[in-house]
């Protein structure tokens, strides 16, 4: 359609006389001002008044305070958007974005403005609308021949036909032209010479065609809107289809994915629940196991220490009645010497009787089971006359003088329950834990092979029942005692060995460490009890040692 559009008209000459035919005005320039007819030839010149008027004025004072209440108020919004899209991920992205979209939104702004300013300039110009280019046209139809370029034909959109004629030297402004005023025109009263109406009647019909130009480009440009709108509702139809296909999609698989971890959570709950279950049977049986096997366990230890004490019993019972029987017999050959020395010295004279050469000893020690000694007459294998011990020899009046036969005797052994046979004592602290600071070993000297053991609510006490010396470094009183443990193993030939271990309240925790048979620990385990039972003690703790460490322990001690 722009292709049949007649090239714009050039601009009205300056210098020249653009004013319509018949205003009646001089000759002259008139590039500025413009003199409405009225006042043609009054001698002055019409100026608009340049007093502000109190309403436009009220209107700009309240329009400016608007503008800055909203800028006020807008501003701070607009910083903390900007903010935060500067914070936030792609924030220069979307500035640069909303920049280019701004620029390219003025630019085309502008650019429209442009053509819509160029259209209207060429309409206004052929239509013959109060412009300069009106004048113009004015100017080139005043003569007698027509002027050429009105032969093209006219833009679109022309004005009405009768329009005030308003000379203007200045290009049309953006805004559209005032509406056209109803007063007739003088110039055109007069009928123009044959040859103008021709153009006029060419002109018009130009006109027309270029209406219908126009109308059938309208007509097309609706047509193209409707596809475009058409084609616009579809694509938004589609891309709704589309998105609710998607989304739909999006849900099944969700409500899949979970189901799927519904599913695998009850699954792992049931799984865990079996393990737990199969877990806690298998922890109730092991522990039925357990303790079925230490009540059998302890079944049989009470019962084999039901034996050992009934047998100790037994034996304790054989020995007081052995001893009884000694003691009656060695009461009759002492009776019978007694007699048989009385008889001697009636025959001899009376003599001073013989005094026994038995050492005297203090009443006991300061430990709470030493009592005072009594002479006990026991008979000997070894004595070949009395069968009296060496303390209680005595030099015969009537024979001469002679020394006390040495003792055969086998092991020493006791049933006693409160004297604990042991093998050897070590005593260990923290300054030397592997190697002992002291020993006793049992039948080295200078101890013998009757190394015992007492254990009393006062403490522990180690005494040669042979020799009949206490050992009194080595008590350990009940108070210091901090933790005791006992346990048993067997050497490589089998033989069961038991350990029992004190540690003391002291700065170098010293441990007493015995070692004894295992068919001792019967004994130890009742002088425990008494112990624990006792007054004297302060937070004694009893544990059991386990067979590796004792295994390392006697190890190191050489019994293994």
């Amino acid at each position: 359609m722009a292709s049949h559009e007649a090239p714009p008209p050039p601009p009205p000459p300056h210098g020249q006389n653009p004013r319509p035919p018949g205003s009646a005005l001089p000759n002259g320039n008139y590039d500025i001002f413009i003199i409405p007819p009225h006042s043609s030839g009054s001698g002055f010149l019409y100026l608009p008044s340049l007093s502000p008027h109190r309403n436009s004025f009220l209107a700009g004072v309240a329009c400016t305070l608007l503008a800055l209440g909203v800028y006020t108020l807008i501003t701070p919004v607009i910083k903390q958007w900007a903010a935060l899209v500067a914070q936030g991920g792609g924030g220069l992205g979307v500035v640069v974005l909303v920049l280019a979209v701004g620029v390219a939104a003025w630019a085309f702004g502008k650019t429209q403005g442009e053509s819509g300013s160029g259209s209207r300039f060429k309409f206004t110009g052929n239509g013959g609308s109060g412009s300069g280019a009106n004048g113009q046209h004015q100017h080139q139809y005043s003569g007698p021949p027509p002027n050429a370029n009105w032969q093209a034909p006219p833009p679109p959109q022309q004005p009405p036909p009768n329009p005030r004629p308003e000379p203007e030297n200045q290009p049309p402004p953006p805004p559209p032209p005032p509406p056209p005023r109803p007063e007739p025109q003088p110039q055109y009263s007069a009928p123009p010479p044959p040859k103008p109406s021709a153009a006029q009647s060419g002109w018009e019909k130009a006109r027309e065609e270029t209406r219908k130009r126009e109308e059938a480009r309208k007509r097309e440009e609706e047509l193209r809107k409707k596809r475009e709108e058409a084609q616009k509702a579809r694509e938004e139809a589609e891309r709704a289809a589309k998105a609710k296909a998607e989304k739909e999609k999006w849900e099944q698989a969700r409500a899949r994915e979970k189901e799927a971890r519904e599913r695998e959570a009850r699954e792992r709950i049931a799984r865990e629940r079996l393990e737990k279950e199969k877990a806690q049977r298998e922890k109730d049986k092991a522990e039925r196991e357990l303790k079925e096997k230490a009540e059998k366990e302890k079944a049989e230890w009470e019962k084999k220490r039901q034996a050992e004490r009934e047998r100790a019993e037994k034996e304790k019972a054989e020995w007081e009645k052995k001893r009884q029987a000694e003691r009656e017999r060695a009461e009759k050959e002492k009776m019978e010497r007694i007699r048989a020395a009385a008889a001697g010295s009636v025959k001899s004279g009376p003599t001073k009787p013989a005094k026994s050469q038995a050492g005297t000893e203090a009443g006991h020690s300061y430990r709470p089971y030493d009592t005072p000694k009594r002479t006990v007459y026991t008979a000997s294998s070894a004595s070949s006359i009395s069968g009296l011990s060496e303390s209680s020899y005595a030099p015969s009046q009537s024979t001469a003088r002679t020394t006390p036969p040495p003792s055969h005797r086998g092991p020493y052994s006791t049933n006693d329950p409160d004297k604990i046979l042991i093998k050897a004592v070590y005593l260990f602290s923290d300054s030397f834990p592997t190697k002992p600071i002291s020993q006793l070993v049992a039948n080295q000297p200078p101890v013998s092979d009757g190394l015992i053991l007492h254990i009393k609510t006062e403490g522990l006490f180690i005494d040669d029942d042979v020799r009949g010396v206490p050992q009194r470094e080595w008590d350990v009183k009940a108070w210091t005692l901090k933790l005791v443990e006992d346990g048993a193993t067997k050497t490589l030939a089998g033989k069961p060995l038991h350990v029992l271990r004190a540690t003391t309240r002291d700065t170098e925790n010293k441990k007493y460490t015995f070692v004894l048979d295992e068919s001792e620990a019967w004994k130890v385990a009742v002088g425990l009890q008494r112990l624990k039972k006792g007054s004297q003690v302060r937070s004694l703790g009893m544990n059991g040692m386990k067979d590796t460490e004792i295994k390392n322990l006697l190890l190191g001690l050489g019994w293994l």
